[in-house]
């Protein structure tokens, strides 16, 4: 009988690490199948993301908030620091289910930086990491060296517990960056109710979870990078 436990128990596990790895390693490409679906599929409203953008800004900002375009490839971001909502042409002339989830994640992200302060907090912790980060692996490896030198064996454990620290703050990272990404899908949701169909906001729905699950790539990868079963990801990307 414990045989059988213990082949349960260890089939559970083969199955939850196989599909941490599938996350890890195709959540971008199902992404992009998403992306172009609903790139192509177009959303039900008289108002144009503009528009949207505007109103929101307006009501809910106070103004507070300024547009810029970009070129860059998937580069729709908002900036905390100069209060800017950085998006691409295709978003803000787009009258897709994708144009108008962009647009709402990243308002999102503005009222986020308006109510709270998840995204200084954020960018705090990501400038502590990028120092941290480059102390890493030189950690290691001067851990594993030392280790052959018993009269330096208190300072190998040292190092190897700063390594420690500086893998779990990363691993906190990732986790709040998640949060925060939860916390703005959230309210596009609320923002988009205003102006699309119920069926046309489920759609959303799905597209920006989706577009979640790629953070969860980066932390699982940063998790299984030392498998080398899996793309290799920074310690504090996003």
């Amino acid at each position: 009988m414990e045989i059988w436990w213990i082949a349960v128990i260890v089939l559970v596990i083969v199955i939850i690490i196989s599909a941490m790895l599938s996350i890890a390693n195709f959540t971008v490409e199902k992404f992009m199948d998403v992306h172009k679906e609903m790139s192509n599929t177009p959303a039900n409203t008289n108002v144009s993301v503009l528009e949207f953008i505007s109103c929101v800004n307006v009501i809910r900002l106070g103004a507070s908030v300024k547009i810029a375009k970009t070129d860059a490839i998937a580069g729709d971001a908002y900036s905390q620091k100069r209060k800017t909502l950085v998006l691409s042409e295709q978003t803000l002339l787009g009258k897709s289910i994708a144009s108008y989830s962009i647009a709402a994640h990243e308002l999102g992200h503005a009222l986020q930086d308006s109510q709270g302060n998840m995204l200084k907090h954020k960018i705090r912790l990501k400038k502590i990491g990028w120092v941290l980060a480059k102390l890493f692996l030189p950690c290691i490896i001067s851990a594993v060296i030392l280790l052959f030198f018993p009269q330096y064996l208190y300072i190998s454990f040292i190092l190897l517990g700063v390594a420690v620290g500086i893998f779990l703050l990363a691993v906190i990272f990732k986790l709040f960056s998640i949060h925060i990404e939860t916390d703005a899908t959230k309210r596009a949701i609320e923002l988009l109710k205003d102006i699309l169909p119920i069926n046309e906001v489920v759609l959303a729905e799905k597209y920006l979870k989706v577009a979640r699950l790629t953070y969860w790539s980066g932390f699982l990868r940063m998790l299984f990078a030392w498998t080398g079963l899996t793309k290799k990801g920074k310690l504090f990307e996003d």
